[in-house]
């Protein structure tokens, strides 16, 4: 089983197709593109599926080899058109977790039971490191919020799992306007913490909440006005 792929048949997938039908987003951006075979073809299909115009959609992928296979993937299923792929990085250089910074989270802390950590601990720290260890533009996550007026319609958080926080935390106070936020990994280091947050806000509303894989949610989020 590929761990880090998204069948579109899945739960995940239907859910965000549902929510895509029902809200008809105009302005999306998504993290952690991959091979651009899960949600970026999800997404993807469900704007041509539901004839949604003038949508502006961005994927941001860190890694030029995945970003190149997900360029080749959405060329040839007729869905590059639709989707504005980014190589580069989703957050700024100095927020990424150094080594240390990686040990001390993903290593040394005692996690519950029911999280997913990726890679064996003796080789947790340098993947984690090496995910996001690439020369490309950085702060794209904070360049696609500028170019949609911080306005976004939806936004699905899914890079690697030393990132989900860092994200989390950068999108959510530059938001201006109701937004979509779909999190996939909710039992995984990834967004676990994230999980924690939103049932703690009030700001936030479910859509959907899931176990399926490493589970995964679906909210509403309105920002204080």
């Amino acid at each position: 089983m590929n761990l880090m792929s998204v069948d579109a048949l899945s739960d995940f997938g239907r859910a965000l197709r549902e929510n895509i039908r029902e809200t008809k987003p105009k302005k999306i951006i998504e993290t952690g593109t991959y091979l651009g075979k899960g949600t970026t073809t999800v997404i993807a299909s469900a704007i041509r599926d539901f004839e949604i115009d003038f949508v502006k959609f961005f994927s941001i992928e860190v890694n030029p080899q995945y970003y190149r296979s997900a360029y080749i993937h959405l060329r040839d299923s007729g869905l590059l058109g639709i989707v504005t792929l980014i190589n580069g990085l989703s957050v700024f250089k100095q927020q990424l977790p150094d080594k240390n910074e990686i040990k001390k989270k993903f290593l040394d802390t005692e996690w519950p039971e029911e999280v997913y950590i990726d890679h064996s601990k003796d080789l947790r720290i340098d993947k984690y490191f090496e995910e996001t260890n690439f020369n490309v533009p950085d702060g794209m996550l904070i360049n696609c919020l500028e170019k949609l007026d911080y306005s976004p319609d939806l936004v699905l958080l899914d890079s690697g799992g030393h990132l989900g926080e860092v994200e989390f935390d950068t999108l959510i106070p530059n938001l201006k306007k109701s937004c979509i936020i779909a999190l996939d990994d909710i039992f995984h280091v990834k967004h676990y913490n994230n999980l924690q947050k939103i049932k703690e806000d009030e700001r936030f509303a479910f859509i959907s909440l899931s176990r399926e894989k490493f589970g995964f949610c679906i909210t509403q989020f309105t920002p204080d006005i």
